[in-house]
């Protein structure tokens, strides 16, 4: 009797010449155990006797091979004889190997048992591919846009397909042996290696990162990695991936604004320093200047805040265009610039002031209106300059001194015009208490003209002049300290109309209301906000907290506590303006909020200007994955509408709907809007 045979020696193997076929032969009694293998089949499967008699059959079959096993096995006794079937079988070594199957029920000693005809296919399916498939699939993968490679269970590159050589420039001979974790940047290393070393067996995992080309750029790609180590063909990974260029594109902005001032695009102060002790390695000398504009608070009060952002743009675009050796320009915020310059003597440096005054020092032009702009410069320079610090301090306290020294006037602006500013703020006070300070509203619409939900903008009605926007009252209620007062008058009025619209049956229109940063950051504020909605019999879920994105890059302890406590009250929190402030992109997952606007200026820019194409995207995906609510604010155009719908947009904000409008009329366009451009193009 052979060693292989059953355990019972009483049972007797029916056909013992099976010990000598070529193919693998098995018998698996009526328990599902193991009893029987010939000499192929312990040679194929890599068992000792030992490990192999009484071993239940479903303990080496493949997971995902399962099912498929059972069901055959269950009706293997209602035919003559098995259907074929593929399964995957671990083997002694723990590799998993491809078998066909066919089996028969068989009687001995008056008991059932199923034998089992295997054939290893694993060399077979190959030599197929080696002899008819493999050129059409060389010819398939060499040509593939997408990037494709072959990596070993020990994270060798085992094959490259075309598009790795197209798009990194790596020789396909050359690459196989190398670790694939080579080709990634450093600095992203150990999030693909921590990703794809939990993969389990038959599981995939997506990832960007940034990878080296042979002659040292970086491109970043989009990527999966499938583990396949099981698969008796594969027996590795494979990854396959693109360029992402959007990505890419999303990625460098994000970099380069880390060192950048957002309004001008020049360094930030962080950038600044950082460039200015590169300066200092550089050795000699170092002289540094303060720039300030003159008078610019009365610029803001008596132009507005508009007037005074342009301005600013207007002397950082000036303060660019300087043309000196080793000049470094910065915007260190509000309106103060910083220059920093390698010198040999204090006297170029004033040289450089005299430039500054020169250039800078010019009208600008806001709406037709001519403002003029003087600036201030005080500097600082040391031979042999140990850091900056000292020299930051020499140029604040000089600042100082000049602007204690200044001439009082108005820097070109009259006495009249401060005192008609001044009746304006008089006009503001009364107006708040005759309820001309009120919200108008701009509805928020889907693609196909239905109101999602309404803004509330302040509005002041005046008697004489018209409906004024809020770049006439904000910078008035800021002055005169009336900025909370107008807020919470506009608030009160919005929450009045949600409850008008519930009760017109359009308790579906949300109604979003603007939050200043310095409120929400108060222990009360939820609370407050929440009573408020009580006492105007509002529905607090229909009610929508929008938060300038810039006031979230470092959100206090309270600010997050009052977001969450509207949100467990049903009321959405949403983020304005957003894109503009790049830095939150790596902490939005830990902010509580609902939605996103995407800033206006990306939109009037779709299409036009690459970057705020690529950033509209990337914010649209980034709140798809994330599951945020997602605005377009500021669309005018038929285009714009057009092309942020085809990106995924489902909501809608600006004029090519409506302006903001009054209580009464926002009524009337309800529940659905027809594009303003509508009838001109009929």
């Amino acid at each position: 009797m052979s060693r292989y045979s059953f355990v019972s020696r009483a049972d007797r193997v029916p056909e013992p010449s099976l010990d000598g076929l070529p193919d693998p032969v098995i018998a698996i009694d009526g328990d599902g155990a193991l009893r029987y293998a010939n000499e192929r089949a312990v040679s194929v499967l890599g068992w000792t006797h030992e490990e192999f008699v009484g071993r239940p059959v479903f303990d080496v079959i493949h997971p995902d091979d399962l099912n498929i096993a059972i069901s055959s096995l269950s009706t293997i006794g209602q035919k003559d004889t098995g259907e074929l079937i593929m399964v995957r079988v671990r083997s002694g070594t723990g590799v998993w190997i491809a078998l066909e199957v066919r089996g028969t029920v068989q009687r001995l000693d008056d008991r059932e048992v199923t034998v089992l005809i295997a054939r290893d296919t694993t060399d077979r399916h190959r030599l197929e591919l080696d002899q008819g498939e493999a050129a059409v699939l060389r010819a398939v993968m060499a040509n593939m846009h997408g990037m494709v490679a072959l990596v070993d269970p020990d994270g060798k590159v085992r094959s490259i397909n075309g598009a790795v050589t197209r798009l990194l420039g790596y020789d396909p001979e050359l690459a196989p042996g190398r670790p694939f974790i080579s080709f990634v940047h450093d600095d992203d290393r150990e999030q693909v290696l921590d990703a794809v070393t939990v993969l389990r067996p038959q599981e995939s995992v997506h990832l960007d990162a940034r990878f080296v080309t042979t002659s040292g750029d970086l491109v970043t790609c989009e990527f999966t990695v499938n583990n396949l180590r099981d698969d008796p063909t594969v027996g590795g990974y494979v990854v396959s991936g693109q360029v992402a260029t959007a990505l890419s594109d999303a990625r460098n902005r994000v970099d380069f604004l880390a060192d950048h001032d957002i309004r001008t695009g020049l360094l930030n102060r962080d950038g600044f320093m950082r460039a200015a002790h590169d300066l200092i390695r550089q050795g000699g000398g170092l002289g540094l200047m303060i720039i300030d504009i003159a008078q610019f608070r009365s610029i803001n009060e008596l132009y507005g805040e508009q007037a005074g952002d342009a301005v600013l743009s207007a002397v950082a675009a000036r303060i660019d265009e300087i043309r000196w050796p080793d000049l470094l320009t910065a915007r260190f915020g509000g309106d103060e610039f910083v220059l920093a310059v390698r010198s040999s003597s204090d006297a170029a440096i004033g040289m450089l002031g005299d430039r500054v005054r020169r250039d800078v020092a010019q009208p600008v032009v806001v709406d037709g209106q001519e403002i003029n702009v003087g600036v201030r410069t005080a500097r600082a320079f040391e031979p042999q300059p140990e850091g900056l610090e000292s020299l930051l301090a020499s140029a604040s306290n000089e600042l100082m001194r000049i602007k204690r020294n200044a001439d009082p006037e108005s820097g070109g602006i009259s006495v009249d015009s401060i005192n008609e500013r001044r009746q304006h703020l008089d006009q503001l006070r009364a107006a708040l208490a005759a309820g001309e300070i009120q919200p108008f509203f701009q509805p928020i619409v889907s693609a196909d003209g239905n109101v999602l939900a309404v803004e509330a903008l302040v509005r002041w009605v005046h008697p004489v002049r018209g409906v004024l926007g809020v770049g006439e009252i904000l910078p008035l209620a800021q002055m005169a300290g009336l900025a909370e007062a107008v807020d919470e008058q506009v608030l009160r009025m919005s929450l009045a109309f949600s409850r008008r619209l519930a009760e017109a049956g359009h308790g579906d229109v949300e109604v979003h209301v603007n939050v200043d940063p310095k409120v929400i950051s108060r222990a009360a504020f939820a609370a407050s906000f929440l009573a408020e909605c009580d006492a105007q019999a509002a529905n607090a879920g229909q009610i929508v907290v929008e938060l300038t994105e810039t006031d979230l890059l470092a959100p206090g302890v309270t600010s997050l506590d009052n977001m969450q406590a509207l949100r467990r009250a049903g009321t959405h929190v949403s983020i304005d303006d957003f894109g503009t402030g790049y830095s939150s992109l790596s902490h939005l997952l830990e902010l509580p909020v609902d939605g996103v606007k995407i800033d206006r200026k990306f939109v009037a820019g779709i299409d036009i200007d690459p970057a705020a194409t690529n950033l509209t995207t990337a914010i649209l995906g980034l709140s798809e994955s994330l599951q945020l609510g997602c605005v377009a604010e500021g669309v005018e155009q038929p285009y714009q509408l057009e092309r942020l719908a085809s990106l995924g947009c489902t909501a809608f904000q600006g004029w090519l709907y409506s302006p903001a409008v009054p209580p009464d009329e926002l009524m009337d366009l309800l529940p659905r809007i027809v594009l303003a451009n509508a009838d001109s193009n009929a």
